[in-house]
C-alpha cells in the first residue's frame, strides 16, 4: 500500500507528454523498484514529502528539518510552489528524528545541502566542527539580517570564530493568553493592554466572583516547564532582549537581580489569593494539557485566563466538558507590556546550509524574503502572497521577517499572533524559550524544579540561588 501511495504521488509530481509513453512505463519500473527499497529501508520515525518540479532547475538539493505530517506537507507544500516560479528541482524531507539523523548524515560524510533545526543550540557545535558555511562567506548582509530578523536570532548563530551560521526562518509563539470570549463580552472586561492592566482585570475578576486563572505544571519527567514561560516573558519585557541573552549564557547569574525580579513579578500574580484555580501550591499537581478544562465547563467556566503556547489549542478537544466549536468561545490576546516594553518569546526554526553553492545561496535568501514568507505562513497566502499559499488548509506558519504582512494569515489568532512577532523583531524583542537554550541539567532540570519548590511557597531568592549553584 506505501508503495503504490509513493508510486502515485511521484506520477502526479512529475508529468510526461503523451507520445513519451515508454518512458514513462519506465519511471513506473524505476520508482516501484525505488519504493520497495525505500520501505525496506526506511525509520519508523522518519516521514518524507517530496515536492519537485520537472524541467531545468536552478537549484537542486533535498531541504532536511523535522516537521511531519501535515506540518511537512505544507513545507513540501510551499517547496513545489517555489520550485514551479524558479525552475529549482528541491525535495523536502521532515524525521520525527531530525536531530540523531543530521547526525548520522554529517558523520557518514552525507549532510544535507541545507538544513533547518529547531535547536539553536546545537548550530555552533556544527560550525566549530566545520560542517557548514557562514553566512559572511555566502555573502549575506548581516546588519540588514538583523534588521529584518532580529539581532538577538542572529546572535544565536554567532559561533566562536565570528561569523553567524544561523538563518532566522520561522519561529512559533508563546507570548499568548487564552480567554473565555463570551464572558469578557457579558462583563465587559477589556484584554488587558498592560501588566497592571492585567493585575487589575484578575482582581475584577475575582470580585466578580468567579477565578482568573487557569495553571497546570505536571509533565511527568518535565514538570515545571509551564512556569519558567512566565519568568522568560516577564524578564524579557522588564530587563530587555540583551540582558535576557545574557541570562542564557550565563553573562549573568541565575540569581541575577532581574531574574528574582522577574520571579517577584510573576508572584504578583501567582500567589495573590482567589487569583488561581485550586490555589498556586497545588498547579504543580495539574497536568498541562489538562490546564485548559476549565475553560469549558457549564454554566460558568472554572476559570477564564490560560497562558500557553499556541499548540494547546490541539487538545482542546481532549477536554472532558469540551463540544465541537466551542473552541471559537476560545480567543488570545498579547502578553501584555511591562514598563512599556513588549516582546515576543517562543521556539522557531533556523535554516543551517552544508554545501554553499551559489544556487543553494540565493534559495535560501529568496525564502526568508518577506514575499517567500507570506507563502509560507498559509494555505492561501492570505489570498495576497504574490506567489499564493502553500496549500495546506489549517497550517499557519508565523513570520521571521519582520515584513510580512499579518494579512498573508487566514485566522485571526494567526493574523494576531503575527502582528505580535512581527512587532518583536522590528524591536529586537523576540526571544526564544531560555529553557530550551540553557545546558540541560539547568534548562530541563534544575530550572523546571525551581518553579514547583517556588509554587509551593520556597522564595524567589532561594530558587534561583539553588539554580545557579547547579550551572555546569
Amino acid at each position: 500500500m506505501r508503495s503504490r501511495l509513493v508510486i502515485r504521488t511521484l506520477l502526479r509530481r512529475y508529468s510526461f507528454p503523451k507520445e513519451d509513453a515508454l518512458k514513462r512505463v519506465r519511471w513506473i519500473a524505476v520508482l516501484a523498484v525505488l519504493s520497495i527499497v525505500a520501505a525496506a529501508c526506511g525509520g519508523g520515525g522518519d516521514t518524507t514529502t517530496t515536492a519537485g518540479a520537472s524541467g531545468d532547475s536552478a537549484a537542486e538539493f533535498t531541504l532536511f528539518g523535522a516537521p511531519t505530517g501535515v506540518e511537512g506537507d505544507a513545507l513540501a507544500g510551499f517547496v513545489d510552489v517555489y520550485n514551479k516560479e524558479t525552475g529549482s528541482n528541491i525535495t523536502y524531507t521532515g524525521s520525527d528524528d531530525f536531530e540523531s539523523q543530521l547526525r548520522i548524515r554529517v558523520d557518514g560524510g552525507d549532510p544535507p545541502a541545507v538544513a533547518f533545526t529547531p535547536q539553536p543550540g546545537s548550530i555552533c557545535t556544527w560550525a566549530d566542527e566545520g560542517a557548514l558555511v557562514s553566512l559572511e562567506t555566502m555573502g549575506f548582509d548581516i546588519a540588514q539580517m538583523e534588521a529584518d530578523h532580529s539581532k538577538y536570532w542572529m546572535d544565536l548563530g554567532l559561533c566562536a570564530d565570528g561569523q553567524h551560521y544561523g538563518v532566522p526562518w520561522f519561529p512559533n509563539f508563546k507570548s499568548i493568553v487564552f480567554y473565555h470570549e463570551p464572558t469578557f463580552t457579558a462583563q465587559g472586561y477589556e484584554i488587558p493592554q498592560t501588566w497592571d492592566d492585567m493585575l487589575a482585570l484578575s482582581q475584577q475578576i475575582v470580585d466578580d466572583g468567579m477565578t482568573p486563572w487557569c495553571f497546570g505544571f505536571e509533565s511527568g519527567g518535565a514538570t515545571g516547564w509551564p512556569g519558567t514561560d512566565w519568568i522568560e516573558d516577564i524578564l524579557v519585557r522588564q530587563s530587555g532582549s540583551a540582558t535576557y541573552s545574557d541570562w542564557v549564557n550565563h553573562k549573568i547569574p541565575f540569581n541575577d537581580p532581574a531574574v528574582v525580579s522577574a520571579f517577584d513579578t510573576f508572584g504578583q500574580l501567582f500567589l495573590t489569593p482567589g487569583f488561581v484555580l485550586g490555589g498556586a501550591e497545588n498547579v504543580a499537581g495539574v497536568a498541562f494539557q489538562d490546564s485548559p478544562g476549565p475553560l469549558f465547563t457549564d454554566p460558568t467556566p472554572g476559570c477564564l485566563m490560560l497562558k500557553q503556547g499556541s499548540f494547546i489549542s490541539n487538545m482542546f478537544g481532549d477536554q472532558p466538558d469540551y463540544e465541537a466549536g466551542e473552541e471559537s468561545e476560545i480567543k488570545t490576546f498579547a502578553f501584555p507590556s511591562i514598563d512599556g516594553n513588549v516582546g515576543a518569546m517562543g521556539g522557531g526554526d533556523t535554516i543551517i546550509v552544508f554545501d554553499g553553492a551559489a544556487e543553494n545561496v540565493q534559495v535560501v535568501k529568496d525564502w526568508i524574503s518577506a514575499d517567500w514568507g507570506c507563502t509560507l505562513a498559509s494555505a492561501s497566502g492570505g489570498g495576497i502572497a504574490k506567489y499564493g499559499g502553500h496549500g495546506v488548509a489549517g497550517v499557519e506558519r508565523l513570520p521571521g521577517n519582520k515584513d510580512v504582512d499579518p494579512n498573508c494569515y487566514e485566522t485571526d489568532a494567526g493574523k494576531a499572533f503575527a502582528t505580535s512577532v512581527t512587532a518583536a523583531l522590528a524591536a529586537n524583542t523576540f526571544v526564544f524559550d531560555a529553557s530550551d537554550l540553557m545546558p540541560a541539567v539547568v534548562g530541563q532540570g534544575t530550572f523546571w524544579t525551581a518553579m514547583v519548590d517556588w509554587s509551593r511557597g520556597a522564595s524567589s531568592q532561594d530558587v534561583t540561588a539553588t539554580v545557579e549553584a547547579s550551572w555546569p
